[in-house]
Order: C-alpha cells, then sequence, then structure tokens
C-alpha cells in the first residue's frame, strides 16, 4: 500500500512551475520589466511577483529555522502594476521586515504556519508602502529547523 500512494502524490515544484507558466501563458502574471513595458499601453496584467523571501525564526538568544515565503502582488490597474515593477526592491524589504516581525512573534518550525495572520501583516505593510497594492497574495510558505 505504501508504493502505492507513493505514485498517487503529485510532485510539488513541477506543478509549482507548471501553474507560473499557465498564469504567465495567459497574461494574467507580469513580470517586474514586462509590468514596467506595459505601462499605459492598455495590457492586462495586474499581478507582479516577487522572488522568494527567507527570514530567520529567533525564539530567545537562538535561531530556531528560516521563514520562506513568496509573494504575488495585485495591482489595481496595469498602471499600478508598472509602478510596483519599478519600485519591487522597496517593497520586498518591507516585506523582509513584515515577515520578520511575524516569524519572531508567531512562527515555530514544528508547527504549522498560520498563513491568515501572515497574509494580514504582509498586506497591512504592503499597502502602506505602495497604494496601488490591492492585495498581497502567498503562493508558497513553509518553515524549517535549522
Amino acid at each position: 500500500m505504501p508504493a502505492l500512494r507513493r505514485r498517487l502524490t503529485l510532485p510539488r515544484r513541477p506543478l509549482f512551475i507548471g501553474m507560473m507558466a499557465a498564469l504567465s501563458g495567459a497574461g494574467l502574471l507580469a513580470g517586474p520589466a514586462e509590468a514596467s513595458e506595459s505601462g499605459g499601453k492598455g495590457g492586462s496584467a495586474t499581478l507582479v511577483p516577487m522572488d522568494e523571501i527567507a527570514v530567520p525564526i529567533i525564539d530567545g538568544a537562538r535561531m530556531e529555522g528560516i521563514l520562506r515565503f513568496t509573494l504575488v502582488l495585485r495591482a489595481h490597474d496595469p498602471a499600478a502594476a508598472a509602478r510596483l515593477g519599478t519600485s519591487i526592491a522597496k517593497l520586498r524589504s518591507v516585506a523582509m521586515v513584515a515577515g520578520m516581525d511575524f516569524a519572531r512573534l508567531r512562527v515555530s518550525p514544528f508547527s504549522a504556519v498560520d498563513v491568515n495572520h501572515l497574509v494580514s501583516a504582509l498586506d497591512k505593510a504592503l499597502k502602506a508602502a505602495d497604494p496601488g497594492i490591492s492585495q498581497a497574495l502567498i503562493i508558497r510558505v513553509g518553515a524549517a529547523a535549522q
């Protein structure tokens, strides 16, 4: 029975890559370069991906593990997506600081990550940094022991 169960599980990495390829092929996902190029030309790209962010999980004076998460920012309109694409480094640092605060207070590498609290903390911080963001979407999250 364990061999049968192993064959039925889908590998996560190819599935993730396939989902991202489908989104980009459908014109729903734009990288920072494409978002800034399509500026006011009537493009429909309103999602701007960010690279994976890794922050330490610190308990007291010890580093317990690492919290990793990947975000996609939903903009109000294509012009806002273009602006987000040009300021992606600033938004990444804002997300990193919010993630560090969250990891320090609410994450353990030995239990599940409370994604609802994480997305609300990131959403609040990112919307304060740029009003063109309508929503921060977490597409991958995980905590691992060091």
